[in-house]
């Protein structure tokens, strides 16, 4: 028995022994390299070294110009890490903090935008290049450390001067959207509560849920990061705020302002920097009033152009149509000016033109029905709504038959033509018929351009008239 308690009491003393030199074994490297450490660092440079200094920043870092250089880990952090490794995380309890504005930088987190990354994101630009205005004095700063603010000396530092305001401006036009916006998403919600069991009051919820979300992302994301992508969320959010009241079956009001309407390009970026609208563009083969459309006529500049493409134009025929040919378009005459001087009696011609009969009491509406195609069976067809269905053959002799008698002018005008080029070959002055082909032809292109059925009483007289000048200034150039 006492053989066998002096055995456990060596055993043990030799354990204690062998865990006491192992951990004087492990601590001997981490020693040895602490003590090593700053006599590295204060090591002088032996003669012939060419390597750089330690840089105070880590290669690769970001460093703010307004920062001192950072001191290096050795001689900031003591020697041990502390045992719970996250127990000075700042993470631990700012969670997320700036996670709406850097999405909102890249152009993400948006209902119904597709992702459009900010300019600057697309350049790689930290946060650090627009927020450099100190927060904090030198002696707070020395304390607490220091924040950045964004400065619009960095825009001026790098676009230049007529950037300046650029940046107010862009933070008051999304506060103004934001507020054309809220009144709407008001209005709905006020038809929602009165409504609530409406067949459609689901439908409503869902597009408001989608508008206040994109509202509030533009606030809390600050818009001002990704401005263009920001004002295309309020575009959309404005068009739902308008399919929930039409989903309810309620009228949504009317918003004149073309910012919500996809109009904020000029606002936001163009008019600040001195862009000029032109005032003719040209779409395929014609020339049309670009900055009477903007200005004038309510077009947003999203309605033909691309909202996140830069200068990309989107708009096809049906996208003009939609708009000249809708039934909300009362001012067909503003772009067809042939056909109304025609159908009014004031186009400037070689006889004077009566107005139609119907010009003081039929619109262009009263005939032309842009719910259909514009056929000539379909514009006939409205004939009777006012007329008995004995008219029906008019229609016809106001189209096919007058097409008939331009051709028959056309043939007319040609042949004239052809004499004066011979009268011409053989010597002969030939002025007269000259100046009578230039008539015939002169009305001719006024009825093709004007369409006979504005007017057809003038057509038929400027077209006779205009075969009879054509043969006429034939015979004067055969001389006979």
């Amino acid at each position: 028995m006492i053989r066998r308690a002096i055995t456990v009491t060596v055993l043990f003393a030799l354990a204690a022994l062998g865990a006491e030199a192992g951990v004087a074994a492990a601590a001997a490297p981490r020693a040895a390299a602490r003590s090593s450490a700053p006599a590295a660092a204060s090591a002088p440079a032996q003669r012939g070294d060419t390597s750089p200094a330690p840089e105070s920043t880590p290669p690769g870092a970001s460093q703010h110009p307004g920062m001192s250089p950072m001191p290096r880990p050795e001689e900031t952090m003591p020697p041990e890490r502390p045992h719970v490794e996250s127990e000075l995380d700042c993470k631990n309890c700012h969670v997320s903090k700036h996670q709406g504005v850097v999405r909102m930088y890249l152009g993400r987190g948006g209902r119904g935008a597709k992702p459009v990354p900010s300019h600057m994101s697309q350049l790689r630009l930290e946060c650090i290049a627009c927020h450099v205005a100190e927060k904090e004095p030198e002696a707070t700063a020395a304390i607490v450390g220091q924040t950045y603010r964004p400065s619009e000396k960095a825009c001026i530092g790098c676009h230049g001067e007529r950037y300046r305001g650029m940046v107010g401006q862009w933070s008051g036009t999304l506060g103004k959207m934001r507020a054309i916006v809220g009144s709407r998403v008001t209005a709905a919600r006020a038809a929602l509560a009165a409504s609530p069991k409406h067949p459609k009051a689901g439908q409503a919820r869902k597009l408001l849920a989608d508008t206040e979300f994109n509202v509030r992302f533009v606030e809390l994301g600050r818009g001002v990061h990704n401005v263009f992508y920001a004002a295309d969320l309020l575009r959309l959010a404005n068009g739902w705020a308008g399919d929930a009241m039409r989903a309810l079956g309620k009228t949504p009001a009317k918003v004149d302002d073309a910012l919500v309407r996809g109009g904020y390009c000029a606002v936001l970026c163009h008019e600040p920097i001195g862009v000029k609208t032109p005032d003719v563009a040209n779409y395929g083969t014609k020339r049309f009033p670009h900055a009477r459309h903007a200005k004038e006529l309510g077009a947003a500049c999203t309605t033909c152009h691309s909202a996140d493409v830069h200068k990309a134009f989107t708009a096809t025929p049906a996208t003009c149509t939609g708009c000249h040919h809708g039934p909300q378009n009362e001012r067909c005459e503003g772009c067809h000016k042939d056909e109304s001087a025609f159908y009014r009696g004031r186009v400037k011609a070689a006889q004077p033109i009566a107005p139609n009969l119907m010009a003081d009491a039929v619109a262009c509406a009263g005939c032309h029905d842009w719910s259909t195609r514009q056929t000539r069976a379909a514009i006939a067809q409205k004939c009777v709504a006012c007329h008995e269905p004995t008219v029906m053959p008019l229609a016809t002799e106001w189209t096919a038959g007058f097409d008939a008698d331009m051709k028959k002018t056309a043939a007319a005008v040609g042949a004239a033509e052809a004499a004066i080029r011979r009268a011409r070959k053989s010597g002969r002055r030939v002025a007269d018929a000259e100046a009578l082909v230039r008539e015939a032809k002169d009305s001719l292109a006024i009825v093709r351009s004007a369409k006979p059925a504005h007017n057809p009483l003038a057509a038929d007289g400027l077209l006779t008239a205009a075969r009879k000048k054509a043969e006429e200034a034939r015979a004067k150039a055969t001389g006979r």
